[in-house]
């Protein structure tokens, strides 16, 4: 069947008239934690603005508050800190669960049809000290007020560490609630964490989207997401006997707010953009659900060219080097690496094929004069390191012949597994960058440093020389899939 890539715009998510509200067969499917009510929920942290000086929060509501606010204070040790408290008037859209229209036309969510309509508020906190702990809680109908949570602004430059999660998309109400958990558990200080695609299975069903919140309790309260589109955001709704539209999850702009890249075009914003974090650190988000990737290919050129960070980190659904068996992306790997490497990012976090593999591409620049007598640090020089990751339990059977096929571009394989949850915690500290992956028991399973020098040569070396056997299918628990 063949499939047209199109967006549905927000507002027009959130103009459908009222679905009726029924009770049906469907009805015992709904998670009490699902229904939406006048107290706020699924409330979630994100970076829209400068993220020094401000926050940017988003919260859930029933269809009946029609509008409401927050409020943020400085954290301070006093009892009654709320006295200082500011007050912000949130932006609120209504959104139909059950269906939606684009292009004229009315479409509807098959696993939305019992369900009300819902509001979804979000604003911006601005005009805040960087590096500093705040305090906000966020409203739901007048005087049904959330708990205060704490959440910090980024350093202006300095030490940092952040939370890498791969595909959770499966078991998000049974197992990939540890995983998240542990993660906060190894990184308690964790600036932000990064989604790379794949956060659910069906992208508007809403009972995904409720265990998802759910699973991360008030951990995205407190820290930052940085949200990554993954194929399974888009939903496949028919248009004809052979065409159908594939169009990104009506839940997915109202539940994050996230920043706005003048230049790209309608269908990207909101999920193309990048996040300047510190004068050490340059995130950039790209949608490689697209299937013409030229305008995303131009932006990080030049986002890259522009960008002054001393590390650079660029993050997308699929793999520029596929780990899971049977698995590629050829035309997403034929117009961004050659930009990955000509700018040599440093790091290249990705998600969908279900396994793990980290390795790196060597820096051709510094070894076209090789010796014996050349520097070891020129001799180990890198340009850019890739990782592919999953965090919830659906597994897949890593290539056969791991990344041999891709040995042209000058790839190197140096890590991988199977049959294994993951989170990986990525920590900066001026010259250095600190790579770790964990399982979800805590244990550390895979541990590399970057070091960058001032002239821009980038070496990586083991942490650890003692890590555990690389986990496969064949010395791991008999596999079977998770179901929702």
């Amino acid at each position: 069947m063949k499939r047209i890539a199109i967006v549905a715009a927000a507002a027009l998510a959130c103009s459908a008239a009222p679905a009726a509200s029924h009770k049906g067969a469907h009805q015992s499917d709904q998670a009490p934690w699902q229904q939406p009510s006048e107290w706020p929920d699924r409330i979630v942290v994100t970076m829209d603005g400068d993220p020094a000086t401000s926050i940017g929060v988003s919260w859930r509501t029933a269809e009946s508050v029609g509008a409401t606010r927050a409020e943020i204070a400085r954290a301070l040790p006093d009892a009654r800190f709320d006295q200082l408290a500011t007050s912000v008037v949130a932006e609120t859209q209504r959104l139909d669960l059950a269906r939606f229209e684009h292009a004229g036309k009315i479409f509807s969510v098959e696993h939305n049809q019992d369900l009300p309509a819902t509001s979804h508020h979000s604003l911006r906190f601005d005009g805040l000290e960087p590096d500093t702990l705040y305090a906000y809680r966020v409203q739901g109908a007048e005087g049904h007020w959330s708990e205060w949570f704490h959440t910090r602004t980024a350093p202006l430059s300095g030490p940092l560490r952040f939370i890498d999660l791969g595909d959770a998309q499966n078991g998000l109400a049974s197992h990939w609630p540890r995983v998240i958990r542990a993660a906060f558990q190894s990184a308690p200080d964790a600036r932000f964490i990064l989604h790379a695609g794949d956060l659910v299975n069906r992208g508007s069903r809403d009972l995904e989207w409720a265990h998802w919140f759910r699973a991360s309790g008030f951990i995205h309260g407190m820290i930052p997401a940085i949200p990554v589109t993954g194929n399974h955001e888009y939903d496949d709704y028919p248009l004809t006997e052979e065409e159908e539209l594939e169009l990104l999850s009506i839940l997915w702009r109202p539940q994050f707010r996230l920043p706005e890249e003048p230049g790209l075009s309608a269908e990207l914003q909101e999920t193309v953009y990048a996040v300047r974090y510190s004068a050490d650190l340059h995130v950039f988000v790209l949608n490689t659900n697209i299937d013409d990737m030229s305008e995303q290919a131009a932006w990080l050129d030049r986002q890259l060219e522009q960008s002054g960070a001393r590390w650079r980190i660029v993050t997308a659904h699929h793999p520029i080097f596929s780990s899971g068996r049977d698995r590629d992306n050829p035309e997403g790997r034929e117009i961004l690496l050659p930009i990955l490497l000509k700018h040599k990012v440093d790091l290249v976090l990705q998600g969908h094929d279900h396994t793990y593999a980290r390795g790196s591409v060597g820096d051709r620049s510094q070894t076209p004069n090789r010796t014996a007598a050349t520097d070891t640090a020129d001799r180990n020089a890198i340009a850019t390191m890739f990782v592919n990751s999953v965090s919830g339990p659906k597994q897949y059977k890593f290539n056969e012949s791991g990344w041999d096929q891709y040995a042209p571009t000058g790839v190197t394989l140096e890590r991988m597994g199977e049959n294994t949850q993951f989170c990986q915690v990525i920590g900066i500290d001026g010259e250095a960058l600190h790579y770790a992956a964990y399982t979800a028991d805590g244990e550390l399973y895979d541990e590399v440093q970057l070091t960058k020098s001032d002239t821009g040569i980038k070496t990586i070396a083991p942490r650890r020389s003692d890590l555990p056997a690389e986990r496969r299918f064949s010395n791991t628990l008999p596999y079977e899939s998770v179901r929702d």
